[in-house]
């Protein structure tokens, strides 16, 4: 009885906040200016090559089995707002709404309103590119991890919705509706190249150890549904 009840409380964050009730009109359509059908195989064999390396990296023999990330990387969290009676999704406080991967369920439960949460990028190949699963996200007060795909995008007039403000493709510089400004990973110019000033982006860590770890973050560009690797300068 207790579980039951956890589960409708968790559900009624839902019926009590305004997340649940945006408008599509509030949002934007993740992947609206996805990549050409090269250029994501393009990306998808640069990409393999940095799954390969980063396999050969020493870690832990419990984080690998589990693939989970590890946790000693500078944190950048969001906040979890919910999740739905089903475990099959939630919300963190920019309003994007997440799928859950199928067998996460029990996992997620454990989570609370408001619990910090990292996003990283999924070191399972197969889940990425074949269920779409492309991102993790680490509850660092549990220490657990879930598959996650984002299903709608950031509310745009949520007060926690970074938007791109400007871009310097030549010295591959960012500035975020929030004023900082980022320095992004040159080698991934082709995909900055197609970024435009209004789109939503969602800041999300790049774990020590794993892919070009000179960069501490990914900013995540909702519209293209595409990251790249950077560092906060101010």
């Amino acid at each position: 009885m207790q579980t039951l009840t956890k589960y409708f409380t968790i559900a009624t964050i839902f019926l009590t906040t305004t997340f649940a009730f945006a408008n599509d009109a509030d949002r934007i359509e993740v992947g609206s200016r996805a990549l050409t059908e090269n250029e994501k195989k393009e990306l998808l064999e640069q990409e393999k090559k940095e799954f390969l390396s980063s396999e050969k990296k020493e870690l832990s023999p419990t984080i690998y089995d589990n693939q989970y990330p590890p946790l000693v990387f500078n944190h950048y969290t969001h906040n979890l707002v919910g999740i739905s009676v089903l475990g099959d999704y939630l919300i963190i406080e920019d309003g994007s709404q997440w799928n859950i991967k199928y067998g996460s369920s029990k996992a997620a439960f454990s989570w609370k309103e408001n619990d910090p949460i990292m996003i990283v990028k999924n070191n399972s190949f197969y889940s990425s590119y074949f269920n779409g699963y492309g991102y993790k996200m680490v509850n660092t007060r549990t220490g657990s991890a879930i598959e996650v795909k984002l299903h709608l995008s950031p509310i745009l007039d949520n007060p926690y919705t970074l938007q791109v403000a400007a871009i310097n493709p030549t010295t591959s510089e960012v500035i975020l509706s929030d004023n900082s400004l980022w320095q992004l990973d040159p080698s991934q110019k082709k995909i900055l190249m197609k970024w435009i000033a209004s789109d939503v982006v969602i800041i999300g860590t790049n774990p020590k150890g794993w892919f070009n770890n000179s960069y501490e973050n990914i900013l995540i560009n909702v519209n293209m549904l595409q990251e790249i690797k950077a560092n906060r300068v101010e």
